[in-house]
């Protein structure tokens, strides 16, 4: 998509306004036929900034350039940009003789007039910055892909709930400690016996140092419930970040293909302009298509900045792949319906928090049950060591064991109904959105025949106009017609697109959108 720089344009035309005193009358009869073919006032001013700046701006900005003309001629071929702001060009092939031409006269500010529109009109305006790259749908994908922030997030999240899942895999593994300790004490004790009472005096002093082993037999399936409760947040983790994909796709439709749309409204608006020739006959209508051109080059700038934004890129980005609609079979509402109820992130994600919440009951419950373990110590002082069985049960706990296991089950009550909500939700947002793309297609389909008719009425009028049996009034309504025509046919494919994104998020199909690209059988040439 090829974009221009209009700096150095407007920077051509002033240099020329000021370079040579002197213009003559024929070279001024010639700049005014120029300015007169080129539709100056649909971009300029005398004394005001429209699109671009005005002639008077440019001639005082350039004043008193010896070199100017040297310079321009190089950017005007090379290309530039920043000399009037944020409207850059390309490189433009424009012959040498086309700017003497233009030039050789004089350069007072009507001469500035003249080149600045003829430039203007050789090279072809684009309201938006030259993008440093042009992507396909595909590649801006992958870009956004890399370049979100709510991605990474996501990916930051399942990192950390599968490194927990992880790290849980060994809760039933004995636990295996080592301590070390110095002790100081002596025991006394007298025993009565037969014999006569017995002395013990037993020096406890010194160090000690024991490996100690613990290992849980059975626990009422609190570690297992724990480890399938984590496993399950890693599930839920994955699901939400391929709800996350999933909406970037949206919004990434949305915003690429409204770039496109923007481009095409506004080569269409351009495409009407009406010619300064016919000033004195259609003055209104020729305002009008000005003011209609400049709203929407505006709109396409709106539309390249939020790209822009969306693929966090430093410089602007265009776009390759075009409008599109596609005229065959899409599948039944009952094929979507199951596909959402398949595949669907966020029902996925429910399931994985209804099984943690399922799991939340088992941990609870096993508070209630005892706990049989084995134990095993060795003393390292004093070469010994003990092994044996346990079993404990909590008699009284600081918490109230019930109210847990109440307040487990109503969080697994709360799961299913929030389930059943967004199931509910998604299968109305599915059949909406599917109903929209059978929407989108009728409109583009009827509007096939009205863009038939518009340029067919447009064909009569200009035989008319050259019979002299039509106005130039009558041509203008003509064109005005085919560009409604063409805008509408544009917005309804751009709504399709939108509808089919739309439809594919709802239902779960991560990437479906660019098979839907390579099958489209219509396609809006750029």
């Amino acid at each position: 998509m090829k974009r221009l720089n209009l700096s150095p344009l407007f920077a051509a035309a002033a240099v020329v306004a000021t370079l040579q005193p002197v213009m003559t009358l024929a070279a001024d009869a010639e700049g005014a036929a120029l300015a007169a073919k080129y539709s100056c006032k649909a971009c300029h001013t005398e004394n005001a900034k429209l699109v671009g700046p005005s002639y008077h701006d440019v001639a005082k900005k350039y004043s008193g350039d010896g070199s100017a003309n040297a310079k321009l001629a190089a950017k005007i071929k090379s290309g530039g940009s920043g000399t009037w702001g944020a409207i850059p060009m390309p490189p433009n092939n424009v012959p040498a003789e086309g700017l003497a031409g233009m030039t050789k006269a004089g350069f007072a500010r009507r001469s500035a007039r003249v080149v600045s529109c003829v430039i203007f009109a050789l090279a072809g305006f684009r309201a938006m910055a030259v993008p440093s790259a042009v992507m396909t749908y595909d590649e801006a994908r992958t870009a956004l892909g890399q370049a979100s922030e709510a991605r990474k997030a996501g990916e930051y999240e399942v990192s950390r709930r599968a490194n927990d899942s992880s790290a849980a895999r060994t809760l039933g593994y004995p636990e295996v400690s080592i301590g070390a300790e110095e002790v100081w004490g002596i025991k006394t004790a007298t025993l009565a016996s037969p014999l006569g009472p017995i002395d013990i005096n037993e020096n406890f002093q010194g160090p000690r140092a024991a490996v100690s082993a613990k290992w849980s037999i059975y626990n009422g399936g609190r570690v297992q419930a724990t480890q399938r409760s984590l496993a399950a947040a890693v599930d839920e983790s994955n699901a939400q970040l391929e709800n996350v994909d999933q909406r970037l796709d949206l919004e990434l439709a949305q915003v690429y293909f409204g770039v496109s749309l923007a481009a095409d409204v506004e080569r269409t608006r351009r495409s009407v302009l009406v010619p300064a020739v016919e000033r004195l006959n259609a003055q209104v209508a020729r305002d009008e298509a000005a003011r209609e051109h400049v709203r929407a080059a505006r709109d396409l700038e709106i539309a390249a900045m939020r790209l822009q934004r969306l693929l966090v890129s430093d410089q602007p980005v265009g776009v390759k792949t075009p409008l599109f609609v596609v005229t065959s079979d899409v599948g039944s509402l009952a094929h979507w319906l199951g596909l959402a109820e398949r595949d669907s992130p966020i029902l996925r994600g429910f399931a994985a928090r209804k099984s943690q919440a399922e799991q939340g009951i088992v941990a609870a419950e096993a508070r209630w049950k005892p706990e049989v373990y084995a134990y095993g110590t060795y003393n390292m002082i004093r070469h010994y060591q003990t092994a044996g069985l346990g079993a404990s049960f909590t008699l009284f706990a600081r918490e109230d064991r019930a109210n847990q296991v109440s307040a487990a089950r109503e969080a697994l009550r709360a799961v299913e109904s929030q389930d059943g909500e967004a199931r509910n939700r998604i299968l109305t947002a599915v059949e909406a959105a599917f109903r929209k793309v059978l929407q989108a297609r009728e409109q583009f389909a009827l509007l096939e025949s009205s863009l038939a008719a518009a340029r067919e009425n447009l064909r009569l009028r200009e035989r008319g106009f050259d019979e002299g049996q039509a106005t130039s009034l009558d041509i203008n309504e003509a064109r005005n017609a085919l560009a409604r025509a063409e805008t509408a046919r544009s917005l309804a494919a751009y709504q399709f697109v939108v509808a089919l994104s739309e439809l594919l998020e709802a239902s779960g199909q991560k990437q479906a959108l660019s098979q839907f690209i390579s099958k489209a059988d219509v396609v809006l040439s750029p």
